[in-house]
């Protein structure tokens, strides 16, 4: 058995990003990772521009302020034809329109009256822009994954198509016989498959749905995961009778690099590789499988995706608001509500109870036999998507 530290270490080791890339539409990239910097095409502004609305002068006419000019113009944005701005002379401008020749400052509207009186001078390069003051052409303005942010730069810069790191893809099967879409009073709803399907929403998906404890079916099915870059299954891992995954693995030669973690719950997941495919089958019950998916197999696939392995699953520590009893000989991770640098504890009802995990937004980390009372200072581990609720005050 692999304690929890040793089996994330070994697995950030072998999550090397993907090699292949792909280009995509802006539109569609957000939150995909470049794979190369995004350069700007183009001096941005790309020519000298108000930064308010206000009158496009010559600084020299308004060094006697207050001093009256004469309007020959008004400038929108994005204009093409534009008035030469002579002595004395001034043109209406409105914000981020072109500056226009002649005119070397912008005078704000709120220090003006009258068509057109000025009331404060105004030096040369007032209020104005200039052409690649934020950027010039060749310059890197993204790189890593693409934020809303960034989208808008690349938007900015004239980079409509962008290169990526591919997605992942991930085959999902859930395994037992006892799964059904229309369940007897004997059976069970397959929910494995709809939480994985929910948690690894940034890759390309194979579902192969359901699949009876049956030797031909679930090698079958791994075969063809195997042509994938990850498997990603639910159940027979353990070591009943019907708990068939390690020998369906060894009959298609997968390399097992470790079975059964020092957790609870999850204690059975195992983890293999066959070439470039990796392998990670966890254990059946529900809460089992979301432990173990989000301290295994996100962080996983988020480094292969060019994202970080701790991106996926932030660490800290919060206050305890009510106590805690550990598990005996492994750590133990259960779900909890963290709120303002405070968890709480859910009522624990074992690692079939859903209904529990679903209200919490983060894990606290008790060390086996470290029972701790309210007031104490613990680990917790929250998942990406549960920071913004989790993190908030």
């Amino acid at each position: 058995m692999i304690g929890v530290d040793a089996a994330r270490a070994l697995l950030a080791a072998r999550a090397e990003p993907l090699r292949t890339t792909e280009r995509v539409a802006l539109a569609v990239a957000c939150g995909r990772v470049l794979a190369e910097p995004v350069r700007a095409r183009r001096d941005d502004p790309p020519c000298d521009r108000a930064t308010m609305d206000g009158f496009a002068v010559r600084a020299a006419d308004t060094r006697g302020a207050p001093c009256s000019l004469r309007v020959v113009g008004r400038i929108a944005a994005g204009a093409g034809a534009l008035p030469r701005i002579g002595s004395g002379e001034a043109a209406f401008i409105n914000t981020g329109a072109p500056i226009p020749p002649g005119a070397d400052a912008v005078v704000a509207v709120e220090e003006t009256r009258g068509e057109v009186e000025i009331l404060v001078a105004a030096g040369p390069g007032k209020n104005i822009l200039a052409r690649g003051a934020l950027v010039r052409p060749g310059v890197a303005v993204a790189e890593g994954r693409l934020t809303p942010e960034l989208v808008a730069v690349c938007a900015a810069t004239g980079n409509d198509f962008v290169e990526v790191v591919r997605r992942p893809r991930v085959t999902l099967l859930a395994t037992g016989s006892e799964l059904a879409d229309e369940p007897g009073e004997q059976e069970i709803r397959n929910s494995n498959g709809p939480l994985l399907r929910a948690l690894l929403d940034g890759c390309e998906i194979l579902d192969c749905g359901a699949v009876p404890d049956e030797m031909e079916a679930l090698e079958r099915a791994f075969e063809r995961g195997l042509e994938t870059d990850a498997v990603v299954s639910t159940g027979g891992v353990s070591k009943g009778e019907m708990d068939l995954i390690l020998p369906v693995l060894q009959r298609l030669e997968v390399k097992v690099q470790f079975h059964g973690v020092a957790l609870q719950p999850g204690k059975p997941m195992l983890f293999g590789e066959r070439g470039d495919c990796a392998l990670f089958a966890l254990p059946g019950n529900p809460v089992s499988a979301l432990v173990c998916a989000d301290l295994f197999v996100l962080p996983f696939l988020a480094a292969r995706a060019g994202r970080s392995f701790a991106q996926a699953l932030r660490e800290l520590e919060a206050t305890l608001a009510s106590a805690a009893r550990a598990s005996p000989k492994r750590r133990r991770v259960f779900p909890g509500v963290l709120r303002s640098g405070r968890i709480e504890p859910l009522p624990w009802r074992g690692s079939a109870d859903l209904y529990t995990a679903g209200r919490a937004n983060a894990y606290l980390v008790l060390e086996p036999g470290q029972d701790l009372a309210a007031g104490a200072r613990v680990p917790c581990l929250v998942p990406e998507r549960h920071a913004s609720s989790a993190l908030s005050s």
